[in-house]
């Protein structure tokens, strides 16, 4: 967990960290990342680090969950009933784009496609909660977005597709 130390620093500091954990983390799997390169780019000291973070895992913790909230800030959910197929699918053509459009997206691509099993388990128990068709919907939700990253180009064929599966999901599920 990030340290009240790290949030109390200046916003200039704060965002040089922080520019330093994306260039890192977006050009390096969390397994190849350095504590090295980031405390050089950011101009601290190694200790320092361990001071804001615990360790590289809280550090990219830290950022990727930055990077969710400001890619889901305008993404439209209504958590008080199920979203309808099509409604799930401009949810993910909104994320995807919001992705591609944001400073984060390297990051947001590294994760989905090295470093996501590493925290894995807490997307799981979120799915395990919902009924059969919400789970299918999320794990088809994320299939086709981590498709959309290693081709953008597939972005239009794979949404139809998403699309079409929900909708016959939805009709099984009635």
């Amino acid at each position: 967990m990030v340290s009240k130390t790290f949030t109390n620093l200046s916003k200039d500091k704060q965002e040089r960290i922080i520019k330093a954990l994306l260039k890192e983390f977006s050009n390096y799997t969390l397994a190849e990342a350095q504590v090295s390169r980031i405390v050089k780019e950011s101009g601290i000291a190694r200790g320092a680090f361990y001071k804001y973070f615990d360790d590289l895992q809280d550090a990219y913790s830290y950022l990727y969950k930055q990077a969710l909230r400001e890619i889901h800030q305008n993404v439209s959910i209504d958590n008080r009933r199920a979203l309808k197929p099509d409604e799930y699918v401009e949810q993910v053509r909104e994320f995807v784009n919001r992705s591609y459009n944001s400073d984060y997206y390297a990051l947001v691509k590294m994760h989905l496609l090295h470093n996501e099993s590493l925290f894995i388990s807490s997307f799981n128990d979120h799915l395990i909660t919902g009924n059969e068709y919400f789970w299918a919907t999320q794990v088809m939700i994320h299939d086709a977005i981590i498709r959309i990253m290693k081709d953008p180009s597939s972005q239009e064929m794979i949404l139809k597709k998403l699309g079409n599966v929900l909708r016959t999901l939805a009709k099984e599920d009635d």
